[in-house]
Formats: structure tokens, C-alpha cells, sequence
């Protein structure tokens, strides 16, 4: 099996074997090479695993240069998921260890996998599993979806956005309402915010395949969401709603407009995106009737003993949060992206 850098005449065979295996996911495909060096400069290194017969596997990476963490390579930063997507163990498992000379050789403390499945290649390495996805199956039909799968909780919200008069809106045309909704909701979590040119890069890379809503009430936005669809499934990426919107349960009616659409699409499932395990957010996606599932942050770990925690539930950033949540809004507007390209 041979391994080998990525190069443009790859491109064709690359989106092939992305779309055909079945442990390769949106965040596999091709476009956020360079969507992710565009906006933030990275360098990547995608791999491929081959052989005289064909292709076999592959893997994005990046690595970082950053000023606070240092050197890392990680698959992939911004991003739900990551790491080897592959149709064989030896694939999986020359694509691992290419990835780890290619960190020893960029200096990088640490090797970053944020793994969908537990591949057998990497169930050695030293594994987080703080993170779990949610996943729900459609059924055949919306009446089925409303009834069968959604708690009754959910359904009260929606209804109560409706009553509520709230407006949810789709298009490429609503970026800069989305990008407004999602600056503040950052701020409250006291996370700093992607530029608004990551999203632009992001809805150019993707066109059809990328869906924005936003949710309107009496003229202003309130909530909004970004998704995007990969083979049969649509992936909830981001989503954001201010204080009014939570009042008005903003959330839940973007979430069932996104699930009717999806439906009407013919998709199978749709991928709430990832959590940290019995989190709020964990809870609140279990009443639309998801199932749970386990991610897999696997490392290579270089130059230190111990697995990273470059997280927001790293009790080591709760200080910088609670800083960071009393900014002025225009303060974390323009700071957040020059912080946040060293926030994988």
C-alpha cells in the first residue's frame, strides 16, 4: 500500500471515493481543503492510501502553526468530524502512520483524529470519547416524523414559535442575518466567533449541497442554522438563536423546517452534529427522537504524555470565558476571528 500527498490531479478520484465510502462524511469532501486554507492559512496535508488497483483510503489534514497551543496537526479543525476514511485496515492503518511522520516532521506536539467510527487501524491509539453524535433516522413520511418521532415537548415549541409569529426563511441571500444571530449567540457562550468569510467560502464550496435559514420575528432575525447534505444525509453544522429567539423556541422551528425539507429531499437521516456527552445540548436533541452515538478523538501523541483539551468543558477556560461573555458585542466581532483561527 502506498501513501502519497494529495495533488490536484487527484481531485476526480478523490470526490469519487468520497462518495462512495461508506465511512467517509461531508467533512471528507474535498472543498474544505481549501476552504480552511483560504480563511485561516493552514497548511494542509491530504493523504491517499493506493495500490496498482486503485484508491483505498484517504485522510485530510492539517497542520497548525498557532500562538498559544503551539504546533499540531489536526483532522480536521473547525470541523464536526475528521480523521481516516477508508475501505481496508491496511489503507487505514498506512494512512495513520503517515499522518504521525508527517507530524514528527512539522514539529507538532500532537496528532489529532476526530474519528466518526472506531476504525480496528486506530483502536490502539490513546482515544476521547467526550463526544457523541446524534442521529435521526427519517421515516417515509412527515406525518410519521411528527407523531412517531418527535417528544411531545418538541412539538409544543414548535407550535409555539408559530404562535408566536416567528418566520423561518432559507437562502444563500440571508448570510449576513445568520452571520449577525451567530456573533451573539458566541458571545454567550463566550466562544470566539469564525469570520464571516469562512461562511461565505463555506456556501460557495458547497452551493446546493449548503442550506442557511434564519428565523425572523417582527423584522428581526433571531435564530439561525447552516446545513448541508452529504449522500443521504443532511448535516445540522451550525446553529445559533439570540435570547428572543430562545423565548420564541426559535430553534426547534428551524430544526423542524430543516427535518420537512430533508424529508421532501429524499434523504435517510439527518446528523444533529456532535456534543459533549450529557450536555445540555446532548439532551435537548434527544426528544427529536435521535439515536446516540460515540465519536472518537484519537491521538498521536508526539511530544507530551497526556491527550489535549482544547475544548470549551476544559475547566481551565472558564475564567477566559466568563471574560469573553462581558466584551461588547463589537469587541468579540473583531477580536474573535484573529482568535479563532488558533481555536481548532
Amino acid at each position: 500500500m502506498r501513501v502519497r500527498e494529495f495533488t490536484e490531479a487527484d481531485a476526480a478520484s478523490w470526490d469519487e471515493f468520497v462518495r462512495a465510502c461508506p465511512t467517509a462524511t461531508v467533512f471528507h469532501r474535498r472543498a474544505w481543503r481549501a476552504v480552511i486554507a483560504d480563511v485561516f492559512g493552514h497548511r494542509p496535508v491530504y493523504l491517499l492510501a493506493e495500490d496498482d488497483a486503485g484508491l483505498h483510503g484517504v485522510l485530510p489534514l492539517f497542520v497548525l502553526r498557532t500562538r498559544f497551543f503551539g504546533r499540531m496537526a489536526v483532522s480536521l479543525p473547525f470541523l464536526n468530524y475528521g480523521g481516516v476514511a477508508a475501505t481496508s485496515d491496511e489503507a487505514a492503518a498506512a494512512l495513520l502512520a503517515e499522518a504521525e511522520r508527517v507530524g514528527r516532521a512539522q514539529g507538532c506536539a500532537y496528532v489529532e483524529f476526530r474519528h466518526r467510527w472506531n476504525a480496528p487501524a486506530a483502536q490502539a491509539l490513546p482515544t476521547n470519547e467526550f463526544k457523541v453524535t446524534s442521529v435521526l433516522h427519517l421515516p417515509a413520511d412527515e406525518d410519521t416524523l411528527w407523531m412517531k418521532k418527535l417528544h411531545q415537548n418538541v412539538r409544543n415549541k414548535v407550535r409555539k414559535a408559530e404562535k408566536n409569529e416567528v418566520l423561518i426563511e432559507a437562502g444563500p441571500q440571508l448570510l449576513d442575518d445568520f452571520y449577525r444571530v451567530f456573533c451573539v449567540n458566541q458571545r454567550e457562550l463566550g466562544t470566539p466567533v469564525l469570520p464571516r468569510r469562512w461562511f461565505a467560502r463555506v456556501l460557495d464550496a458547497f452551493g446546493d449541497d449548503a442550506r442557511v435559514y434564519v428565523a425572523h420575528r417582527q423584522g428581526r432575525a433571531i435564530g439561525a442554522k447552516v446545513v448541508l447534505d452529504h449522500g443521504d444525509t443532511c448535516h445540522f453544522i451550525w446553529s445559533a438563536s439570540t435570547r428572543e429567539g430562545n423565548a420564541h423556541a426559535v430553534v426547534s422551528a428551524m430544526n423542524w423546517r430543516a427535518l420537512r425539507e430533508a424529508l421532501a429531499r429524499g434523504l435517510a437521516k439527518v446528523d444533529f452534529g456532535r456534543s459533549t456527552k450529557d450536555s445540555g445540548s446532548q439532551q435537548f436533541k434527544k426528544h427529536w427522537g435521535v439515536e446516540i452515538e460515540p465519536l472518537y478523538w484519537q491521538y498521536h501523541l508526539l511530544t507530551r504524555a497526556a491527550m489535549p483539551g482544547l475544548n470549551t468543558s476544559n475547566p481551565k477556560f472558564e475564567f477566559a470565558i466568563r471574560v469573553w461573555r462581558r466584551l461588547p458585542l463589537f469587541v468579540t466581532r473583531w477580536l474573535g476571528p484573529r482568535l479563532a483561527r488558533d481555536l481548532p
